[in-house]
């Protein structure tokens, strides 16, 4: 059973926002949880967390894996970001499936994926914001792929920084932003230790801080 706190969060961020009928909120009610995921855990498109998300707190970081097994980054969910995770929401143009791995420890409330599609199917509004979620995320995944294959690394590693850190710092190991930029750790360690040389960053074990604000 939702708290009053989830099911407000509820109430504004799905059952208002779409004018959903009395009778369709209390199926949503009645089937909606929150879900808590543990930092480290990974989430499947066909696994028991598999449909419409709305994240209260934590990060989640949705990824693909290339033929060779690496990683990159496709699109991050923080505080209020809401997303579809399931099937449908796979990029087949990539001929792989999204995989979602907690970063921070999450708490977010999940309407089960049938009750969406049910919710999706009446209503012309919910139906339109799915599309557009499905839409922004592939868009998401163009531009980092063109930037894999046309932006140099070195160029990568500086806007990922940027983008990510906050006052100046940033919590990651040469692993993790490998992994983000779908790099071999080594290259990226290459490039590091070379802004580190320029005086453009310091490092300690498993941070790095920003000392030109402009890299």
């Amino acid at each position: 059973m939702l708290s009053k706190e989830d099911k407000k969060i509820l109430d504004d961020e799905f059952i208002n926002r779409f004018e959903i009928s009395p009778t369709d909120a209390k199926k949503i009610y009645e089937s909606a949880v929150t879900k808590r995921l543990k930092k480290g855990a990974l989430i499947y498109s066909k696994d028991e967390n598999c449909g419409y998300i709305i994240v209260k707190s934590g990060v989640l970081r949705a990824f693909i894996t290339s033929q060779n097994l690496k990683e990159i980054t496709i699109f991050k969910l923080e505080s209020g970001d809401n997303c579809v995770i399931c099937s449908s929401c796979n990029m087949s143009s990539f001929d792989t499936e999204i995989t979602l791995s907690i970063q921070e420890d999450v708490e977010a409330i999940l309407i089960p994926i049938q009750i969406f599609k049910d919710i999706k199917s009446s209503y012309a509004s919910v139906l339109n914001h799915a599309l557009s979620l499905i839409s922004a995320r592939f868009a998401a995944a163009i531009s980092v792929m063109e930037q894999a294959l046309f932006a140099p690394l070195v160029s990568r590693v500086k806007n990922f920084l940027m983008e990510n850190s906050k006052n100046g710092e940033i919590a990651i190991t040469h692993e993790e932003l490998a992994n983000h930029l779908g790099s071999a750790r080594e290259a990226v360690s290459r490039i590091l230790k070379e802004m580190e040389k320029s005086k453009a960053i310091s490092q300690k074990r498993g941070k790095i801080y920003l000392l030109d604000s402009t890299l």
